[in-house]
């Protein structure tokens, strides 16, 4: 017998996570909350994350923090990882996880937040960084041997990038507020000429300099706590101009460039975008999230882009509680709307080869690759890592669904797997998730796709949903939910 009944199909998920927002105020495209999801391209659906896997089987200087992780990309082809754990400095050739000892003589001070910047210059890598307010002498290898001091007359700074043939670097111990520049070609000459310095903004205003990213050829934003600057950087010497006060950058690895966009965030716990002229502003709702991050660990937060063939992110690792980051609040960057992953991704710092592909650091001397083809556990959880994700529903009432008093069938439409079961919760007038059923993900031989019901037992004004799988060995990917139930002033029970 047809459904007497009222169809709502919701085939839109793209208001993403909205915990900030009142849960019985909620569109159907918003959810109360989820884990662990990648909402397809236009909100057509959602799919569980894939896993992450380890670059190195054997942990780096005895399970140490990683602090830096960069690339040396040669003129002769040659591209390796280049990694500071703990008081150490390590290579793996072409990134294939065996790590090799390269510190010889360089002196590195061990500590989770002391955070580096590694990257290639004149056929070397570079790497600058060490504990904020009193930074490590910078060190240089050039594929072959064991790193080495830079030397010269370079400066023992916080932050470096190069840029226009020259290696910039910022945040000595005695000049927090300046930034430096080497001759061109020379990373270790910061005192000839073609080389100088610039202080940014005022030396009266008390700031430091935070960090500092590359939008094109010419320009330079240059980040204090509360302010924002524009390098030009076309020709020495380099001017300095204010761009936004009262907004700047809380961390070094708290700015992500895409595409010519800087996404950064702010001393208050905000994210906000510049293309170097105007400033954006972001959606509060996933401001609970937010509010949650201690102000202490705010400095060390690691940003970085992560990209799919069906999704594109900004990933923020940030610390909730303790010392260390153990939450991911994620900018999605094609659908505009947030996510969260609360496993995965308790990473200190990251970094990225020449092809795009992120490596993460974490706190135990391995590198971890996320989202690895077929994998469908986190290498970096305790065993067995099994990835829960989930869409949590707002409270669905009459106003939201057009003069439906009564949900009395929900149907899930979703892509056939080899294995596993998804779970589907649900609940009335503020009591959520009362009931819960599975149903399996294998299709039968004839089916192309998977549409699974579920009767609705219950009565309430208000209704919640929450779809779930919890898996080590699979994934799931939901395209649709079908809501179905009572019309306003329709005698009688719907009827299946």
């Amino acid at each position: 017998m047809a459904y007497n009944g009222n169809y709502i199909k919701v085939n839109d998920f793209t208001g993403g996570y909205c915990g900030n927002l009142p849960s019985t105020q909620l569109s159907l495209t918003q959810a109360a909350d989820l884990d662990n999801i990648i909402i397809l391209p236009n909100g057509k659906g959602f799919r569980t994350r894939l896993g992450n896997s380890k670059m190195n089987a054997t942990a780096m200087n005895a399970g140490a923090n990683v602090q830096g992780i960069g690339q040396l990309l040669t003129a002769a082809g040659a591209s390796d990882c280049v990694t500071v754990c703990g008081a150490k400095v390590f290579n793996a050739d072409d990134f294939d996880g065996t790590m090799h000892d390269i510190s010889g003589s360089v002196t590195i001070t061990a500590g989770a937040d002391n955070h580096w910047n590694i990257f290639t210059f004149n056929n070397a890598a570079i790497g600058f960084g060490g504990p904020i307010n009193s930074p490590d002498a910078p060190f240089r290898w050039t594929g072959t041997g064991n790193a080495a001091a830079l030397g010269g007359t370079a400066k023992s700074a916080y932050g470096g990038f190069a840029a226009n043939n020259r290696v910039f670097c910022y945040r000595t111990s005695d000049y927090p507020s300046t930034m430096f520049w080497s001759i061109i070609g020379d990373a270790s000459d910061m005192a000839g000429a073609g080389s100088g310095s610039a202080v940014i903004g005022s030396l009266s205003d008390n700031q430091h300099v935070t960090g500092a990213c590359v939008i094109s050829t010419n320009y330079v934003l240059v980040f204090k706590e509360n302010s924002t600057y524009q390098m030009v950087i076309s020709s020495a010497p380099f001017p300095v101009y204010s761009l936004f006060d009262n907004v700047g950058a809380v961390g070094k690895n708290a700015i992500v460039n895409v595409d010519g966009e800087v996404y950064f965030i702010t001393s208050k716990g905000e994210m906000k975008s510049t293309d170097g002229e105007e400033l954006k502003d972001y959606p509060n709702s996933a401001d609970d999230k937010w509010a949650l991050v201690q102000t202490s660990r705010l400095p060390y937060i690691n940003g970085f882009r992560l990209t799919g063939t069906d999704f594109d992110w900004i990933v923020w690792c940030v610390s909730t509680t303790g010392s260390t980051n153990n939450l991911a609040i994620v900018w999605d960057l094609v659908n505009k709307c947030w996510v969260k992953c609360s496993t995965g991704f308790k990473m200190n710092v990251s970094g990225s080869d020449s092809f795009g592909n992120v490596y993460m650091g974490g706190y135990d001397g391995f590198i971890y690759k996320p989202e690895t083809t077929a994998t469908y556990a986190d290498a970096s959880e305790t065993t067995p890592g099994t990835i829960t994700g989930y869409w949590q529903s707002g409270w669905i009432n009459e106003g939201i669904l057009d003069k439906v008093t009564q949900i009395r069938k929900l149907t899930i439409i979703a892509s056939p797997k080899a294995s596993g079961t998804i779970s589907i919760s649900y609940g009335f007038d503020g009591f959520s998730n009362t009931t819960t059923s599975t149903v399996s993900q294998v299709a039968s031989s004839t089916e192309n796709y998977l549409q699974k019901s579920l009767m609705i037992t219950g009565r309430g004004n208000s209704f919640e949903y929450k779809i779930a799988q919890s898996s080590a060995a699979i994934d799931m990917k939901v395209q649709s939910i079908i809501l179905q139930g009572k019309v306003y002033g329709q005698k009688g029970q719907a009827q299946d």
